[in-house]
């Protein structure tokens, strides 16, 4: 899980409160996952960019922008207002590609990306292209992150399908949307960008810290079951409400929600 990139924790300002929590709940002390989830967020959002991280805006350089490790890209408002369109996109994109696969097969799901080319090709291939293909013009560590989480996602959502050896991806994938819908891709994708994004974060703390691997993966563990449930709750509330039901996730409306989701989701997550 995560990134490739291992970057440095930053120092000062909100990511102090953060590093004590990360040490005490490596020391065995009453910090819980969900309150370094919300660190992290909060810090990510406030702090500069750590030493040579880009901006996630296109061609835009890390200086002075207010990037940050994990977060939106850059703190700015417009920075912020940015990041969020880029999930959005990402959500709809990829529950359009779900609705699609689940009502009418995976070849399906292709055509509406527009990647028939991908028929035959490897799953690595498949999956690394969708991901591409529905985070076109996302640079920077905002880039990164959403393409980790869009394939991580695929990737869970073809093994909760009945093959975690993903030798049919076309098959599992429709089996699991059958189930899950659209919406449970969207769960599975939003899960895995919280994780990345707070772990990128707080990674090289941990390991400065930690006594060994077993230390690092334990604590690994429980902030992604930590982002689970709270992803897992908030798109129960959506379902409750009706919003993720039959949506035309290629037009207004599906940017609409993705925008909100990423907006409220932030907003609760900053918020613990």
């Amino acid at each position: 899980m995560g990134t490739s990139k291992s970057l440095p924790t930053p120092s000062g300002g909100p990511w102090t409160p953060l590093k004590t929590d990360v040490s005490d709940f490596l020391d065995g002390g009453k910090t819980t996952p969900f309150e370094i989830v919300g660190g992290a967020i909060r810090a990510a959002g406030l702090a500069p960019p750590p030493p040579g991280y880009r901006s996630a805006e296109r061609g835009g350089g890390g200086g002075g922008s207010g990037g940050s490790a994990g977060g939106s890209g850059i703190s700015s408002r417009t920075g912020r207002r940015s990041g969020r369109t880029s999930v959005a996109r990402a959500v709809a994109g990829l529950a359009g590609f779900g609705a699609a696969v689940r009502d009418s097969g995976f070849q399906s799901g292709l055509h509406v990306l527009g990647l028939d080319e991908l028929r035959g090709r490897s799953t690595a291939e498949i999956m690394a292209t969708i991901a591409d293909h529905l985070t076109e013009g996302m640079d920077g560590l905002q880039g990164e992150l959403l393409r980790t989480a869009l394939r991580e996602a695929m990737f869970e959502a073809a093994a909760l399908g009945g093959d975690p050896d993903l030798t049919d991806i076309a098959a599992s994938l429709q089996v699991y949307l059958s189930s899950a819908g659209p919406e449970g891709l969207v769960e599975l994708f939003l899960s895995h960008l919280v994780f990345d994004r707070v772990w990128s974060a707080v990674e090289s703390h941990v390991n400065a810290r930690s006594d060994g691997n077993g230390a690092s993966n334990a604590m690994s563990t429980a902030v992604h079951g930590a982002c689970q449930a709270l992803v897992r709750d908030y798109m129960d509330e959506l379902r409750d409400k009706g919003l993720m039901g039959r949506v035309d996730w290629f037009g207004r409306a599906g940017i609409r929600i993705g925008q909100e989701i990423a907006a409220q989701l932030e907003s609760r997550l900053a918020a613990l």
